[in-house]
């Protein structure tokens, strides 16, 4: 059932929520056997066992080295610089329609985008509590037509609203993964409200020369919840300035070993986290901040059950960013010359205190010979694609697509919301482990 709140309590973020709730500081938990990564200032290039027990970390070092170049910041826009998708809702995290590759595909000569929506009638920060996807469909990836609602009236989510996921196409049946936000019945400010679950509904997909559709619904079904053990509860992230988060799945068959897995956004179990070393890494890094150990934020992942798409098991997260950063956003892949592009985004200020001055609004990347393995920070810090320091809230939610193309959209041009998708951006990758903007196309397209 969802509803619309009457009045937003919580503090704001894109796609999320920031719960600053009081309550006493915890003794800080030892951390469990599956949050302890290597030596981040070496990256070993190793691989592990993919239900093992590795979890890599970005470090505070390699954050420290962030620096923003013409090779990776984007430029400030004085003025809009496409005109607006549709004038019926704000559009915002955007997701192709791809197979279990990743790739993109086309139905019977359409593309088809799905978008976080809400009506524009709402002020541009409420729309997160109203979200629902919808979806568009163009036949040259550049010109789009808004086709309303994903999921229709008679086929109830769980939860209150739908946060960002990925759809994938299998023999002819659209698997919708999404995340289900807010338990049935919350009240707006109190905890349950913020609550995230991982969640999934299929249809057939019908395309003709007038368009596409979806019929022959599933029933919607949680798949995954926070544990605790893995992944912070909500109620574990109460004690502290936590921005919570369980959400983000994005589905794809892994080229190593054919099966298929869910990477999602985490954060790391228990009320808080200790700063180990390899959390800090080798180099020059701003000293530790108390409140760092709130700083949790992960890359989780799932297994496919017997190769099923609609059952998962949880396994240890991939990355780590304990005491460096909150969250993770939209963590997703591609796969290239034989090794694993692992990307995410995140915001300038869920980054650690003392490193809230060196991170900015931004698209992250981390290159590894397997799904779980010793990544190596892209560009030596990590950082990819950064808003213009004139500008931090420009544009925001980068997903990059195989080949480099990068949609993302555009949040804030110079004091005026957009709610629409940005120019799309061309990475180039020199190497296998250094990126630099190659191109920024006059429009927004999905390749």
């Amino acid at each position: 059932m969802k509803t619309t709140p009457l009045r937003v309590t919580a503090a704001l973020v894109a796609g999320a929520t920031a719960l600053a709730l009081a309550g006493a500081a915890p003794a800080t938990a030892a951390p469990p056997d599956h949050a302890k990564g290597g030596d981040n200032g070496k990256q070993s290039q190793q691989s592990y066992p993919i239900d093992g027990d590795y979890t890599d970390t970005w470090t505070r070092a390699q954050v420290a080295d962030i620096e923003l170049t013409d090779q990776n910041t984007l430029p400030l826009y004085e003025e809009m610089p496409v005109e607006i998708m549709t004038d019926e809702v704000w559009v915002w995290d955007t997701w192709p329609l791809t197979d279990l590759s990743t790739k993109t595909v086309n139905v019977s000569g359409w593309k088809i985008a799905f978008s976080l929506t809400a009506d524009r009638d709402l002020a541009f920060p409420q729309r997160h509590w109203t979200a629902e996807i919808g979806y568009f469909i163009s036949r040259d990836g550049k010109d789009w037509q808004y086709m309303g609602d994903v999921f229709p009236e008679e086929v109830d989510p769980p939860g209150l609203r739908e946060w960002a996921g990925s759809a994938v196409l299998v023999d002819g049946r659209v698997q919708f993964y999404y995340t289900a936000s807010g338990a049935d019945g919350a009240a707006d400010g109190t905890p349950a409200y913020f609550e995230q679950k991982l969640a999934m509904a299929s249809a057939d997909i019908n395309a003709g020369p007038d368009g596409v559709s979806f019929d022959g619904w599933s029933e919607h079904k949680v798949l995954a919840e926070a544990d605790g053990e893995l992944y912070q509860t909500l109620e574990q992230s109460l004690v502290g300035p936590i921005i919570y988060g369980f959400r983000d799945p994005f589905v794809f068959r892994n080229p190593d070993d054919g099966e298929v897995y869910m990477l999602f956004e985490g954060n790391s179990p228990g009320e808080s986290v200790e700063c180990l070393p390899e959390n800090i890494g080798e180099g020059d890094s701003p000293p530790i901040d108390p409140e760092a150990k709130y700083y949790n934020g992960n890359i989780g992942l799932a297994a496919s059950v017997g190769g099923s798409l609609s059952e998962f098991e949880l396994l240890a997260p991939i990355m780590n960013a304990n005491c460096v950063n909150q969250q993770l956003e939209r963590p997703h892949a591609t796969f290239r010359g034989g090794d694993v592009y692992l990307w995410t985004i995140t915001h300038k200020f869920t980054f650690a205190p003392n490193l809230q001055g060196i991170g900015s609004d931004s698209l992250i990347g981390f290159v590894g010979p397997s799904l779980r393995s010793d990544y190596q920070p892209l560009n030596g810090s990590g950082l990819v694609l950064s808003n213009p320091p004139e500008n931090n809230t420009q544009a925001y939610s980068w997903y990059v697509m195989p080949g480099g193309f990068v949609e993302s959209f555009l949040d804030n041009v110079q004091g005026e919301y957009a709610g629409t998708l940005a120019p799309t951006v061309k990475l180039a990758i020199q190497g296998n482990a250094r990126t630099k903007i190659a191109t920024i196309f006059n429009q927004p397209f999905i390749k």
